[in-house]
């Protein structure tokens, strides 16, 4: 009769993978989201034909949520921004024939072509405490 004795340790056995994961994630989420918010609110400053900018267009975009999900949203203040208007996505861009300045959706196409580097460049940080990579 023979007895075969496996011990299991490291990272990926007592948890320390799954947890730099989680941090990964929801580090990274944050980040790119706060990205996407900088570049919306900087992308306000084109809007501004009359030089009358208060900035509150660019205030106006918010960031919300956590645990590795975040929306970016603008939204609507009576007298100072309409988001959805000047995104050009509301009714009212229908009977005044704005079209819009596009800034959520041009931010959108521009994220997706940078997150991939950006990812990866992070994912170098949290790959030792994964169990992987070089200390």
């Amino acid at each position: 009769m023979a007895t075969t004795k496996v011990i299991l340790s490291g990272p990926l056995f007592d948890g320390q993978a799954a947890a730099a994961a989680a941090d990964f994630t929801d580090s990274l989420a944050g980040e790119i989201a706060e990205i996407g918010r900088t570049w919306i609110r900087l992308d306000t400053d084109r809007m501004v034909k009359s030089g009358s900018d208060t900035g509150a267009a660019a205030a106006g975009v918010e960031l919300a949520g956590g645990n590795g999900q975040y929306v970016i949203k603008g939204g609507i203040r009576k007298g100072e921004y309409d988001w959805p208007w000047l995104e050009g996505t509301s009714r009212r861009n229908m009977s005044t024939g704005f079209k819009g300045y596009s800034t959520f959706k041009r931010t959108r196409l521009r994220m997706r072509k940078q997150v991939t580097p950006f990812a990866q460049q992070r994912l170098e940080e949290y790959l030792i405490r994964m169990g992987g990579g070089e200390e």
